[in-house]
């Protein structure tokens, strides 16, 4: 049941958010953007701190439905108009397309990691907003006999990270589309399986 629910949650924000996107391009959509006051006032409702869950989904080719694969407790907050931070990302679903298994390895032993972002309200009723997620720095990892800087980064696009809250149960549902492991500065496409979805759902606030 809880499943099925979340299955239901993460379909219903993709369509929202999706038809809205449809909508930013039409005119009259765009010539009723949200004032400076319903962005404040939205801003003021989603501040502040977030417990939930972490969720990893894939598409299961075999099926054609969407799975989850690993889920993590977790925290996230919205700081201000336009900082988000992501708390206690555990390292090992950060490494989970990570093909090379020493680099995954160094990776899995690291401890929990943040995800900084910044964000930006586009909608009002109800509140969505796009998500630009920082890369996450790993630091120098040690694998296969050499030192690397290694990063993990994340794609933005408006159809990729997004976030919608939702009134009636004072929750936030988040997306996020992990797009691979950087080593010295370079994408490492070598070392990276595919595209990795994690989605975060928040408990009802008080």
């Amino acid at each position: 049941m809880k499943k099925n629910k979340l299955l239901i949650l993460v379909v219903a924000l993709i369509a929202t958010v999706s038809f809205t996107s449809c909508l930013n391009d039409d005119y009259e959509t765009r010539r009723n953007r949200p004032t400076a006051a319903e962005l404040k006032e939205a801003t003021n409702t989603i501040q502040g701190l977030y417990q939930g869950k972490l969720y990893r989904l894939i598409n299961n080719e075999r099926t054609g439905r969407t799975e989850k694969t690993d889920s993590a407790n977790t925290s996230w907050e919205f700081k201000d108009d336009s900082v988000l931070v992501i708390k206690d990302v555990p390292s090992k679903l950060l490494a989970a397309n990570v093909t090379n298994s020493a680099l995954k390895q160094a990776i899995e032993a690291l401890p929990n990691q943040q995800v900084k972002c910044s964000v930006s309200i586009f909608y009002v009723k109800p509140i969505q907003y796009f998500i630009i997620p920082f890369r996450v720095d790993l630091g120098q990892l040690t694998y296969d006999g050499k030192t690397h800087d290694v990063s993990i980064s994340f794609y933005f696009s408006e159809y990729y990270s997004y976030g919608n809250y939702v009134s009636e149960r004072k929750i936030t549902i988040l997306r996020l589309i992990e797009a691979g492991v950087v080593v010295d500065g370079v994408l490492d496409k070598s070392s990276y399986k595919e595209p990795d979805s994690f989605y975060l759902i928040s408990d009802p606030r008080a």
